[in-house]
């Protein structure tokens, strides 16, 4: 009788096991049917970066089972710059507990082909609070940037046509907007900026002077010095830019850049005559790429001042006119160059 009754109290804890794991079972077919079912890449990793689960959709993409993909990391599926950014995001979340929502990048798909998708990561907590690991969740939003980027080229035919109609009238400032257009990709782009802000800079360089088809061409070809009306008339065209671009669609900074890239750092720039900390970082590309452009440039009224004169000009005025970190970007450019204007024999695009 004490040992039925003996066994039969020890029967329980086994019972309550089986239960506990039954309910576990249950909740974990449950997580994953409703991850399976969800119609994006999602997937966790561990504090290593290793993958230790990912949802159908998933796998599917890599036409593998998840058994397949468990236990790797992303440098197994994708080109390795492509995983190194990837393994950097889940690093910099693992490292700050902090998540990174809505990062549009490209991905290399297994055909080949490239596909557009927006990632969010966010961390995974133990009960200490502490970065365990990361859960990613992937959308392609292919069929979206699609229709943008058709959206996209309808705007860059139309400056095309702005353009045409520019050379038309001032062969100069044609020339002048596209090869600033060129070396300001270039600064950007060694800055470290994302393709988006530098295409709407490039944008902001070709559309930098459009004003100026309104300005009288006896004067924009003018020869000898300008009369004070006269220089003003031409210091209006960056009113008239920002005039003609602001009721329009065009990038939230994009008119803003223009209005500004004839301002200085001192705040003797103008039409304003903002100060540092009010001009944004695209004028104070653009106010830099228009000096080094134009000073080496024949204009009407002067010859060409040449390369040492312009490095000097910028070198004079780094930090006090010109923003010193741009500056040295610039000048780094160049003397990878061998301190040739790269500018004159390249066709910026868009």
């Amino acid at each position: 009788m004490r040992t039925k009754k003996y066994l039969s109290k020890n029967k329980r804890p086994h019972k309550l096991y089986r239960d506990l794991k039954s309910t576990l079972y249950l909740e974990r077919e449950l997580l994953q049917n409703l991850l399976d079912n969800i119609p994006d890449a999602i997937y966790f990793k561990d504090d290593k970066n290793k993958i230790i689960r990912v949802n159908r959709f998933y796998a599917e993409g890599f036409k593998l089972s998840p058994e397949d993909i468990i236990g790797k990391t992303d440098f197994d599926f994708f080109p390795k710059d492509q995983a190194q950014k990837m393994f950097e995001d889940d690093t910099y979340i693992l490292k700050t507990g902090k998540p990174i929502i809505g990062k549009i990048e490209r991905t290399l798909l297994p055909n080949g082909t490239y596909n557009c998708v927006t990632t969010t990561k966010i961390p995974i907590k133990n009960k200490k609070n502490k970065v365990i690991g990361t859960l990613g969740v992937t959308r392609d939003i292919t069929a979206y940037d699609n229709t943008e980027r058709t959206s996209l080229d309808m705007i860059i035919n139309s400056l095309k046509v702005l353009d045409k109609i520019l050379e038309t009238k001032d062969p100069y400032t044609f020339g002048h907007t596209r090869r600033v257009s060129l070396i300001a990709g270039k600064i950007a782009k060694e800055l470290g900026w994302d393709e988006n802000r530098i295409l709407e800079l490039k944008m902001s360089a070709e559309l930098h002077d459009i004003g100026k088809i309104l300005i009288p061409l006896e004067i924009l070809n003018k020869p000898g010095k300008l009369s004070d009306l006269e220089y003003k008339m031409v210091q209006g065209h960056v009113q008239q830019s920002y005039d003609m671009l602001k009721p329009y669609s065009f990038p939230s900074q994009l008119p803003e850049a223009v209005y500004q890239h004839h301002e200085r750092l001192d705040g003797k720039g103008y039409p304003r005559g903002l100060s540092e900390e009010n001009i944004l970082p695209e004028a104070k590309i653009l106010a830099i790429c228009d000096v080094l452009e134009s000073m080496i440039s024949h204009r009407p009224y002067r010859q060409a001042l040449g390369m040492d004169v312009t490095l000097q000009e910028l070198k004079d005025n780094s930090g006090s006119k010109y923003d010193k970190d741009i500056v040295d970007v610039a000048l780094k450019i160049i003397n990878e160059n061998d301190d040739k204007p790269f500018w004159l024999n390249s066709e910026p695009s868009l």
